[in-house]
């Protein structure tokens, strides 16, 4: 069985996925990065982390598993130890394992693991599609002539414009080069005046107008004369697909029993349906997101309660 495929998967829509008697792949959102040195452009991305303190049992994994293979619970969990296993004897044997799209663990001096995750893979959905970029800097120089006052090029490209008065006559050639420079310069004196002047006559239309429109609504009056029908609107319940179960019970009485313990205790207690097995499943409590689900059953094993764990969806009434 390829655990690998099920931990890529689950990695695609959760921050954490625990192994079991492992450890814990925790996913952070990394913005696109720019580096200098090379001129690449990364996109976002999550980034992987491993966590060797997080071994408890949540869930997720094994139910994926069930769900996926078709198989009963402590059987997917007998899978998951299985491959714990594995990889320990090949860590043992080899000093390293490599988890298909999900990176290389080996032990250190300490006997701590260490993780390098595989970067070419990208579990940021949004960032789907998207590769690296190499950017190139934009030459902002013609030649060796630089672009911050065009005014030089123009004069430099005038002096290059060939004299067909020219005579040997020294006065001539000046009194020439003074007639175009004159020109040039009234050519862009000229040409300045008039983009000047178009900026102003639009600046002024647009304030006229601006004026006229907030006259024209300081004197309206509005009046509704029929007013507008109700609109009514059906807001969708919150659905809260996690619970931390507390047990199953075949007879439904004894569930019912259990749920009214439960609620004595305080917890928001619950039965959430019945599995394929035709068991009652109670829920300590449900929550809309995985992360508050997970902290309410990290909880309730610290109280003691050892036998909880993580159901994610529905069960049938």
């Amino acid at each position: 069985m390829q655990i690998s495929i099920y931990l890529s998967d689950l990695l695609y829509r959760h921050e954490c996925v625990v192994i079991p008697g492992y450890g814990a792949l925790i996913s952070r959102r990394v913005p696109a990065q720019h580096f200098a040195s090379t001129n690449t452009l990364y996109p976002p991305k999550k980034g992987l982390s491993f966590n060797e303190q997080i071994q408890q049992n949540d869930g997720l994994l094994v139910n994926y598993i069930a769900t996926v293979e078709k198989l009963p619970y402590q059987d997917a969990l007998q899978e998951v130890r299985n491959y714990v296993r594995f990889l320990t004897n090949q860590i043992e044997t080899h000093g390293e394992v490599t988890i298909h799209k999900i990176g290389r663990f080996k032990r250190t001096d300490a006997s701590a693991l260490e993780f390098t995750p595989m970067y070419l893979v990208n579990y940021l959905p949004e960032a789907f599609g998207l590769d690296r970029q190499e950017a190139y800097a934009v030459d902002r120089n013609i030649g060796n002539a630089p672009l911050n006052n065009p005014q030089e090029i123009s004069v430099a490209n005038s002096q290059a414009i060939p004299l067909q008065t020219r005579t040997n006559n020294s006065a001539t050639w000046v009194r020439a080069a003074a007639a175009i420079a004159i020109l040039i310069a009234g050519s862009y004196a000229g040409l300045y005046s008039y983009q000047t002047q178009q900026v102003n006559d639009a600046i002024a239309i647009e304030e006229l107008a601006t004026e006229q429109f907030k006259t024209k609504i300081q004197e309206a009056s509005f009046i509704i004369a029929t007013p507008l029908p109700s609109v009514t609107m059906e807001v969708a319940p919150v659905v809260k697909n996690y619970h931390v179960v507390a047990g199953a019970f075949r007879d439904p009485s004894n569930a019912d029993k259990k749920v009214e313990q439960l609620k004595a205790q305080g917890y928001d207690a619950r039965r959430i349906g019945v599995n394929k097995y035709g068991l009652h499943n109670v829920a300590f409590s449900s929550f809309v997101e995985r992360n508050d689900a997970i902290n309410e059953l990290y909880r309730i094993r610290k109280q003691g309660n050892e036998g909880a764990w993580l159901l994610n969806g529905n069960l049938s009434k």
